[in-house]
């Protein structure tokens, strides 16, 4: 073991993580708002590609 070395963090990928994960909540937010967009405007475009099991899958929140 060395004496006296310096301890460097990660910060700047820490950062990018955090950046990352904060547009991806973005994005889900807008694919989030735009279906339901849809499913108020326009419900018949939904039906062939929402189901039961897609509910359960996609169902929750993020």
């Amino acid at each position: 073991m060395r004496e006296r070395t310096t301890q460097h963090t990660d910060s700047a990928h820490l950062l990018a993580a955090v950046r990352g994960l904060t547009r991806l909540e973005m994005v889900t937010e807008a694919v989030r708002a735009a279906l339901e967009e849809v499913a108020s405007t326009a419900p018949h475009l939904l039906d062939e590609l929402v189901g039961e099991d897609w509910g359960r899958r996609y169902g929750r929140r993020v």
